[in-house]
């Protein structure tokens, strides 16, 4: 006789269907507005292998972003307006841009929000058009992992970054980065990508600087 199942079992199969669920929920709002996402991979292989404390932690990530998607469409706005999906995603995550990033985003910008821990707080779905990874990849493996680029640039983008988080600059600014080659890692597809950072800002939180925002473009090279 098979062993029955225990409170914590119950609780993690509990888990990783509502993560399922979520997921699928966020994907299936995208492909509405023409974005093909892949919610996870088969078995949800890298959710699955998390502790029970990362589990919920990436869970709490991507009912953010489906509820920041549930209460975007809610009010008649698309996810794909650039703008005004950014704006209550900081109005979401309790920080204040600078005063004038707003007159640099573009519909087609990339716009990732960070925190000054280097932890990836929000990204816009545009991301989407040049990425293959699933939304499991991407919440439950670490970012820096996923993505190749050579060192040089690496430090480049730290150095550039740097000068937000440390409130020497209070405005948005154009780093000094060159466009460059930026591959991913681990996905099966292993796309290569021209991306070029176009604006960095400092973001706040009660008038201090708790991280920075980075406007990027990015075209898919090709597949190996």
């Amino acid at each position: 006789m098979s062993a029955k199942p225990s409170f914590r079992d119950n609780v993690d199969e509990n888990i990783k269907e509502e993560f399922m669920t979520v997921t699928l929920s966020i994907s299936e709002m995208l492909k509405a507005e023409g974005k093909t996402v892949r919610p996870f991979l088969s078995g949800i292989p890298y959710f699955s292998q998390l502790p029970a404390e990362k589990k919920l932690n990436v869970l709490q990530q991507v009912r953010f972003y489906q509820e920041l998607c549930q209460s975007h469409i809610s009010e008649g706005y698309k996810i794909n307006d650039n703008l005004s999906f950014t704006w209550r995603a900081f109005r979401k995550l309790g920080l204040t841009p600078s005063s004038d990033l707003f007159n640099y985003v573009e519909k087609e910008d990339i716009v990732e929000i960070y925190s000054k821990d280097q932890i990836q707080l929000f990204r816009n779905f545009n991301f989407f058009d040049c990425c293959s990874y699933t939304l499991e990849e991407l919440h439950t493996l670490e970012w820096w992992t996923l993505f190749e680029r050579d060192a040089q640039y690496n430090q480049m983008i730290l150095d550039e970054a740097l000068k937000a988080i440390s409130g020497d600059v209070h405005e948005t600014f154009e780093p000094n980065v060159p466009w460059h080659p930026l591959r991913e890692a681990r996905s099966a597809e292993k796309l290569t990508m021209h991306m070029g950072i176009r604006r960095m800002a400092p973001v706040y939180k009660n008038k201090r600087v708790e991280g920075l925002v980075v406007l990027e473009r990015a075209t898919v090279l090709n597949k190996e």
